[in-house]
C-alpha cells in the first residue's frame, strides 16, 4: 500500500509541476525568426509528455491497486518474506551510467550513446529479455531522432555517426 501511495503523490506532483511548467511556456513571447514552431514548441512537448506520463502512472497505480489484495492475501498465506529494499549501488551505479552517457553524447552521437545507455538500462531493469531489449533501446533512440532531426528541426550530434 506504501507503494501505491508514493505513486499517486509522484504523480499529483509531475502534474502540478507540468501544469506550471506549461503555464510559465505560454508567458514566453512570440517570436519567429527562422523557427517555424518558435520557441514554445519543444517546451511544450515536454510538458505534455510529463502529464502523460503522470497519467499513466496513475493508471498503472489503479491497475495495482486491483489485484493488491490478492497478491497480499498469498503473501500472508505462504509466509513470503517482502523484497529487500533497492541497495544504495543502484543508485549510484544509474548516476554513473547518467554521467557516461553525459560525456558521451557529443563525441560519440546521440544515437549511438542513447541506444546504448537505454540498453544498459533495459538490461538491468528488464533482465532475460535481450531481444525486446534490443529492439527497445534502438527503436526509441531511432524515434527520438527522427523527430527531432526531421519533425522538429533540430540537428542532433552525429558523432561517430556519418548521418
Amino acid at each position: 500500500m506504501k507503494s501505491i501511495k508514493g505513486d499517486v503523490g509522484l504523480a499529483v506532483c509531475v502534474i502540478v509541476l507540468a501544469a506550471g511548467y506549461l503555464v510559465l511556456n505560454m508567458r514566453l513571447p512570440e517570436v519567429r525568426l527562422s523557427d517555424p514552431l518558435g520557441p514554445k514548441a519543444f517546451p511544450a512537448l515536454v510538458g505534455v509528455g510529463l502529464i502523460a506520463s503522470a497519467l499513466l502512472l496513475l493508471l498503472e497505480t489503479r491497475s495495482k491497486r486491483r489485484t493488491r489484495p490478492n497478491t497480499e492475501a498469498r503473501k500472508v498465506a505462504a509466509h513470503v518474506e517482502p523484497a529487500p529494499k533497492v541497495q544504495p549501488l543502484v543508485l549510484i551505479g544509474m548516476i554513473l551510467w547518467a554521467i557516461i552517457y553525459y560525456t558521451c553524447f557529443e563525441p560519440v552521437g546521440y544515437l549511438i550513446s542513447t541506444s546504448v545507455f537505454l540498453l544498459g538500462l533495459l538490461s538491468y531493469f528488464n533482465r532475460k529479455r535481450h531481444l525486446m531489449n534490443v529492439i527497445v533501446a534502438f527503436g526509441v533512440a531511432l524515434a527520438f531522432d527522427l523527430v527531432f532531426s526531421k519533425l522538429l528541426g533540430v540537428p542532433m550530434p552525429t558523432g561517430l555517426l556519418p548521418f
